[in-house]
């Protein structure tokens, strides 16, 4: 009951959002990748001017490399256009749900003017609980350890 009122009431701006490269649609992907290396993220926004076109992924990069393509590949080529967005406002419990439903790891977060502000994922929403819920996390038994080895009784 209560994780289910904190994800409720608890907003995207609260997690500290990630900040995360911005690059263009022309840029390559070459490029792309070297803003990723140098913020030590996983992802980019792809952005014209200001406004969120798409959204660049390590994923995206492997699929470029296993196609047989070159990474001199435009942005464009290559990244998720028009993803899934949220809003700063929005709670975590629409963020939850929206990276489960969509098999997404990471999501854009926009404010109430469409501009991008940064990126929440999976790690994001995890040490949250974590802050909650320390004990719950930290005391939970590796799945291996939690089945019996041997059958018990008759």
């Amino acid at each position: 009951m209560f994780l289910r009122h904190l994800l409720t009431t608890s907003r995207v701006g609260q997690l500290g959002l990630k900040d995360v490269p911005v690059v263009r649609a022309d840029q390559t992907v070459a490029a792309a990748a070297r803003e990723m290396r140098s913020h030590s993220h996983g992802s980019a926004l792809v952005c014209q001017g200001r406004q969120l076109t798409g959204i660049f992924t390590e994923r995206d990069l492997l699929k470029l490399l296993a196609a047989g393509k070159s990474v001199e590949t435009p942005v464009a080529e290559a990244m998720t256009a028009a993803p899934r967005t949220v809003k700063v406002d929005d709670s975590l419990m629409v963020v939850i749900q929206l990276l489960d439903e969509g098999g997404y790891r990471r999501l854009p977060v926009i404010d109430a003017a469409g501009q991008p502000v940064g990126i929440v994922d999976v790690k994001s929403v995890v040490h949250f609980l974590v802050e909650h819920f320390p004990k719950a996390v930290y005391n939970q038994a590796p799945r291996v350890l939690s089945r019996a080895k041997d059958r018990e009784g008759a």
